[in-house]
């Protein structure tokens, strides 16, 4: 399974061409699996109705990542354990590592900051 981040999804959602057709391979084959913060970095961005609403039925069919209890607080523990706030990785990507690495998924995003830090076998693809 592959984690989407944040930084591809708004790429996909511009209809950049660099990112369509992989993308959409990718959530027909059923590959793309999410975690909320990502979902709830998108709505925050949403700029009208219309995306707000494509946005959330993406929310609606995606295999998703559940938050229980503690996991914003071992996230944080994680980031300092790794000392993310001193590289410039905020928590939202803390927890993105986190549940990409503790679920042996594959992360694509574009933030380069969090490529330079996770281990490359959990890299989808970089541009």
């Amino acid at each position: 399974m592959i984690i989407v981040d944040t930084s591809i999804w708004v790429e996909f959602l511009k209809q950049n061409p660099d990112f369509i057709n992989e993308m959409e391979s990718l959530l027909e084959s059923k590959q793309v699996i999410t975690i909320e913060p990502i979902f709830s970095e998108l709505l925050y961005g949403t700029r009208n109705l219309k995306e707000r609403s494509t946005v959330l039925s993406y929310w609606n069919v995606i295999p998703r990542i559940r938050f229980i209890e503690g996991t914003l607080i071992e996230s944080a523990e994680f980031a300092n354990k790794n000392n993310y706030h001193n590289i410039g990785i905020g928590l939202i990507d803390a927890i993105l590592a986190k549940a990409t690495i503790e679920n042996n998924f594959l992360i694509w995003t574009l933030d380069k900051k969090l490529l330079n830090n996770l281990e490359k076998q959990f890299l989808y693809k970089s541009y």
